[in-house]
């Protein structure tokens, strides 16, 4: 075969591997959900701090997946009374073996969050809407208030999201 063929045979192959590709990898961009959006999704929305991670095996020993607990301040949607919350997260690492899972959130010892969750198949609860199902709570160091995605109080985020179930009633 000739240098020219097999030029040609490979930028046809290139073109025939990105015009499969490509279609692929734009439709697994994710949309971004609003806070409205996310609340309604979730059965449970709540606000607390990590207290514990455990990363372990799936039941069939297929994944890894984090065991994160929450210590719940306050539940804004769902969650009865129970003070912790329990949410199963893909990814993480057990026996040196690590898995990552790119549009996923990840979670840090006593971090202060709050988070969208609903049950799976098995009745564990998971992050609803991937990595926007979680955000993290900073103090301002100015004004001492809590603050939510670097923009709003803590107060103002909560209202937001009881604000979009009470429309959601009333529909």
């Amino acid at each position: 075969m000739s240098k020219r063929s097999r030029f040609s045979l490979h930028t046809m192959l290139g073109v025939m591997v990105l015009s499969v590709l490509l279609p692929v990898s734009l439709m697994c961009q994710s949309k971004i959900a609003t806070t409205d959006e996310l609340a309604k999704r979730a059965e449970v929305v709540a606000v607390g701090k990590v207290t514990g991670l455990v990363s372990e095996w799936n039941e069939t020993r297929t994944m890894i997946r984090t065991r994160v607990t929450v210590t719940v301040d306050q539940y804004v949607k769902g969650g009865v009374s129970a003070n912790t919350l329990t949410i199963y997260v893909p990814g993480g690492e057990v026996g040196g073996v690590g898995e990552v899972y790119s549009h996923m959130p990840t979670f840090s010892r006593e971090e202060n969050v709050v988070v969208f969750a609903k049950k799976d198949g098995q009745g564990h609860y998971q992050i609803s809407g991937g990595h926007q199902g979680k955000y993290t709570i900073q103090k301002d160091e100015v004004t001492g208030k809590l603050i939510v995605a670097g923009k709003r109080t803590l107060e103002e985020f909560t209202a937001t999201v009881k604000n979009a179930l009470q429309i959601q009633d009333q529909k």
